[in-house]
């Protein structure tokens, strides 16, 4: 919980403290009758008196000593029973699943008002506003949290947590929940709005605390008649209802902004540098100068953030993961995170200056295009591509499927496939696609090339030449991919950052309860007449792969070919069609929950999307230190204390353990997700484009990290687009015709036919 929110929930304890206890501090007996009824507010009772000659302000002060309690209570219960069947509902799916939702589906179609009516009467009114708060505020609930966590499940950190053989209950607890815990508890939060207000009605109705009791609902109902002699007796308990119910909404909205910012920088600010800024005389469409960004702790991010853009211009941003290329850039187009703002610098379109704010926001919709660095994110999970990319002004379908044909989609398969059924390089392409289909004036493409295989990535390289033919429009390119960088850009920006800490060369912590690796002449995972779909369509059929101890097997192939199936398959966490499977020369079960824990140990994914491959709850060390307690065996002090050397490994700074992964760079999640894995010591390590998010210094020691590792009998499976990493390898094999097969890069590479 962050600042703000601290901020929300003490103010909310603080209201709904004075409610409760604001009978302590009333001048007169709430109930006694002391002067003439609705006389005016006076010296002897500041808010006059009500129809029996009461004190309002001691009525008003008493009167949410009962309702505001039962409005609590009839959260809570709400709440609970909201969540829990959320969880319920979207973790086991199937007919569970079903039948959850269809019972919460039968309580919202009743007319609220008319079950809440029928439970004032035939119970008492505490009851009632329980009962009537869990028929009408449950079944929201558990929609949403159903939602929320049928999206968490399809995680990184929820897959990576069922790889570890963690059972539901402890996903559920230590993974699910406390990722979803903002947006639950905003949604308890308004619950408690819905019991105010429902006992405020039955009050009202004179189906609540019988006078002389005070109550604000009653207040309401029995002052109404006097309204024109004392306003007061009906203003101020409804201005208690108000505020109450304004504190809760507050503290719903607080409970949902993120907490970190987005993108943070090394703990020395970036500076931009090279030829990006140097001037040619024409004039300039973006101009940017002097930009400072800092964090809400005022430690600098970005400083003397410059470039000049002219028409048709291509300028490619690069530099070191976590130098604060993303944030530059952001801050230039006002879309900073929370918890980083812009402190100077000018930015300049077409000679008129832009302001942060309105200004800015009307700027972007008129003339700027994103792609951000998690496009699968940034896509509704709820619409099909056809939708996706067709939104905005101006788009028919004949223009949708026009570009993501040019893009090297099928746009008829794709057509009303959701974003969770897209590999990750056709989601990068398709918000590409809706990001080129409004031919914006300045396109901003944040590692566009991170899934492409070679022949997408020419698709790519095509469109940004378009738009550099066309002489009016701006193109800024945050890229890691030097041979991509070399292609397309014209300028480049390059944002100096302080240096990463070196791969750590230190081998790997023992684990005490772990044999011996097996000989070189056994294979450490095999794979024999495997088969495997996606719906009704065959990815990979009879298809067989052999690895051995210490080898790095690099998987190539086109996006959608079935590469991240095949390693997700290999951990477990799908069942193929068909399909033998052993390891270390012993039959293991596809199934994650038929595996023994040492099989578990012994095969781990990184998986190809670092924005979730951790837990936006949970802290560095805390996702670091799990494995090794689960897998390893280890004590929780111990587990801890590997946490730094994980971190030196992967070539991360041992301070970023007190970080959330919100407040990471793409590349720093990417590495902490590998180290992640590396901490449970596994046999086979199974890679899904690693070095995507990777600068090439960082990309070419993390190599070398495994190279140091294979030596000691690990075997890496690699899926990659990169040609440059598949020729470290010792076998490339290539995805193609629903088989794998020996690809032809990798015949001089290899030692050892399986």
């Amino acid at each position: 919980m962050h600042r703000r929110s601290w901020a929300a929930a003490v103010l909310a304890a603080v209201t709904v403290a004075a409610a409760v206890c604001g009978g302590a501090l009333t001048p007169h007996d709430p109930a006694a009758s002391i002067g003439m009824p609705w006389a005016p507010p006076g010296a002897q009772w500041p808010l006059g008196t009500d129809v029996a000659g009461r004190d309002v302000l001691s009525r008003l002060l008493a009167g949410g000593r009962e309702l505001t309690p039962t409005a609590l209570a009839a959260t809570v219960t709400a709440g609970l029973a909201g969540v829990a069947g959320g969880l319920a509902a979207g973790w086991a799916g199937g007919r569970t699943g079903r039948w959850l939702t269809a019972l919460a589906d039968l309580f919202l179609a009743a007319p609220f008002m008319l079950t809440a009516l029928v439970l004032a009467v035939a119970l008492p009114a505490p009851a009632a506003v329980i009962a009537g708060t869990v028929c009408g505020g449950a079944p929201l609930g558990l929609r949403m949290v159903r939602d929320l966590v049928r999206h968490a499940r399809r995680t990184g950190y929820a897959e990576a947590a069922r790889c570890r053989g963690e059972t539901a209950v402890a996903i559920l607890g230590r993974e699910i929940l406390p990722s979803v815990a903002g947006l639950a508890s905003a949604d308890v939060v308004l619950r408690f709005v819905l019991a105010l207000q429902l006992a405020a009605a039955f009050g009202m109705l004179g189906l609540g605390p019988q006078p002389p009791a005070p109550d604000w609902g009653s207040m309401l109902r029995e002052n109404l008649a006097g309204v024109a002699l004392n306003p007061a007796a009906l203003l101020a308990p409804a201005a208690a209802l108000t505020v109450l119910a304004l504190v809760a909404m507050l503290l719903s909205t607080a409970l949902t902004a993120p907490s970190p910012p987005s993108e943070t920088a090394a703990d020395r600010p970036g500076r931009s540098t090279g030829p990006a800024i140097a001037k040619t005389g024409r004039d300039a469409v973006l101009e940017v100068a002097g930009l400072t960004v800092t964090d809400d702790r005022g430690r600098l991010i970005v400083t003397g953030g410059a470039l000049r853009a002219e028409p048709g211009d291509v300028i490619a941003i690069v530099g070191p993961s976590g130098s604060g290329k993303t944030t530059m850039v952001r801050a230039a187009l006002d879309i900073l995170g929370p918890g980083l703002r812009r402190t100077d610098g000018v930015v300049t379109w077409r000679g008129s200056p832009v302001r942060p704010g309105r200004d800015a926001r009307r700027w972007r919709m008129a003339h700027v295009g994103v792609l951000d660095q998690d496009p699968a994110g940034s896509l509704n999970p709820l619409l099909g591509v056809g939708i996706l990319v067709g939104e905005g002004r101006h788009r028919t379908p004949a223009g949708v499927r026009a570009m993501l044909t040019a893009l090297g989609l099928d746009a008829d398969r794709l057509w009303h496939r959701r974003p969770h059924r897209l590999s990750g390089g056709q989601a990068q392409r398709v918000a590409l696609a809706r990001a080129l289909l409004g031919e914006p004036s300045l396109l901003v493409l944040d590692e566009p090339t991170s899934g492409l295989d070679p022949g997408a990535l020419d698709l790519v390289v095509q469109a940004i030449e378009r738009r550099r033919g066309d002489g009016r429009s701006v193109t800024l390119v945050i890229s890691h991919d030097e041979e991509f960088v070399a292609r397309i850009a014209d300028r480049v920006l390059t944002i100096r950052a302080p240096d990463a800490a070196a791969l750590d060369a230190a081998p790997r912590a023992a684990h005490p309860d772990r044999g011996e690796r097996p000989a070189q002449g056994q294979p450490v995972l095999r794979a024999r007449e495997l088969r495997l779909t996606q719906g009704s369509e065959t990815l990979l059929a009879g298809t067989g792969l052999t690895l051995w101890p210490g080898e790095l097997v690099a998987v190539l192939g086109p996006s959608g070919a079935g590469k991240s199936t095949l390693l997700r398959a290999l951990t477990g966490l799908l069942c193929p069609e068909a399909g033998d499977l052993w390891l270390r020369g012993l039959p293991l079960a596809w199934p994650l929950d038929r595996r023994p824990r040492e099989a578990l140990r012994d095969v781990q994914l990184v998986g190809q999307d670092p924005a979730g491959a951790l837990n936006p709850a949970h802290r560095v060390r805390t996702a670091l230190a799990r494995p090794a307690r689960v897998l390893g065996g280890l004590s929780r002090v111990r587990a801890h204390a590997e946490v730094p050397r994980l971190l030196r490994q992967v070539g991360l700074d041992p301070a970023l353990a007190a970080r959330r992964p919100g407040e990471l760079s793409g590349g720093q999640r990417q590495r902490v997700a590998l180290a992640r894995a590396l901490a449970a010591g596994p046999a086979v390590l199974l890679a899904d484009e690693i070095t995507s998010a990777l600068d090439g210094v960082t990309a070419a020691g993390l190599l070398r990290l495994l190279e140091r590792l294979r030596a000691d009998g690990m075997a890496v499976l690699l899926v990659t687009h990169d040609r440059r990493v598949a020729a470290r390898a010792d076998r490339v094999l290539h995805v193609a015709g629903h088989r794998l097969s020996q690809d032809p890069i990798g015949t001089e590479n290899h030692t050892r036919a399986p």
